[in-house]
């Protein structure tokens, strides 16, 4: 566990390390035992046992970009889940920016719960972590695992990475973008409320108003994907009638 720096970017401080078994393992301890703080982040070259959603393995070799956020806002917890779509929205505006500036064109879709799409293939997650107490919130980990240089093969949905379009841009200037756009849709989040963040999502969904599948359980469930509500459950139109799902994959 080797430490490179430790940086300051604008209201954020980024402590990198090179190599760490999971920047949320490390970020979720050092939070626990007041190490680290409001804004504050882990950054690794590679993780050794990186992690997603249902403890599923996150591969994690050098060249991609893979950060924990810590986040301290006064919420209670019905208000947790929706931080992972402020991010989602802020990784979406980041791609959009790379891509013009590059001069590409491609479809950069939010897919629910906590994917990002380009062109139909995965090439980023999020997992949100955090520690509660009397109904409040104490702090959050918003992990994030961006494909810069490589992705898996083999996966549940499809993955890509910035590399196959030809864009060559390092983690750290990356990171930065990110967090441009993550302060602006955070702070709109936290004075204004769901409401701006929902919209804004779901004008990039992926498959919105088109027939999905999905896996909430270990059964595949197949309908319309019309909406997400205000607490960001997905609202599936299944037989004539609207069905909330909380959780669950969507396939291809």
């Amino acid at each position: 566990m080797k430490l490179i720096a430790n940086r300051k970017y604008k209201n954020f401080t980024i402590h990198h390390y090179d190599e760490l078994s999971s920047t949320n393992e490390l970020a979720y301890n050092l939070a626990e035992n007041q190490q680290i703080f409001d804004h504050e982040l882990i950054l690794a070259n590679y993780q050794t046992k990186g992690r997603g959603r249902l403890q599923r393995d996150w591969y994690s070799p050098y060249g991609n970009l893979y950060f924990s956020l810590i986040l301290q806002p006064k919420i209670n917890l019905n208000q947790i889940s929706k931080i992972s779509f402020v991010v989602s929205c802020a990784i979406q505006k980041t791609f959009e920016k790379i891509f013009n500036k590059y001069e590409l064109r491609a479809e950069i879709k939010n897919k629910w719960p906590n994917d990002l799409l380009i062109n139909n293939q995965k090439i980023a997650g999020i997992l949100i972590e955090s520690k509660n107490s009397h109904n409040l919130n104490e702090f959050l980990v918003v992990g994030v695992g961006i494909n810069i240089a490589s992705n898996p093969t083999g996966t549940i949905f499809p993955a890509t990475n910035l590399a196959s379009f030809s864009i060559n841009i390092s983690t750290l200037d990356l990171l930065k973008l990110f967090l441009d756009e993550f302060e602006i849709l955070y702070e709109n989040w936290l004075k204004f409320g769901f409401k701006n963040i929902r919209e804004l999502w779901l004008k990039n969904a992926y498959n919105l108003n088109q027939n999905i599948t999905i896996k909430p359980s270990n059964t595949k469930i197949s309908g319309v994907f019309k909406n997400i509500d205000d607490d960001g459950n997905i609202l599936i139109e299944i037989d004539n009638k609207i069905m909330k799902f909380f959780f669950g994959d969507i396939f291809v």
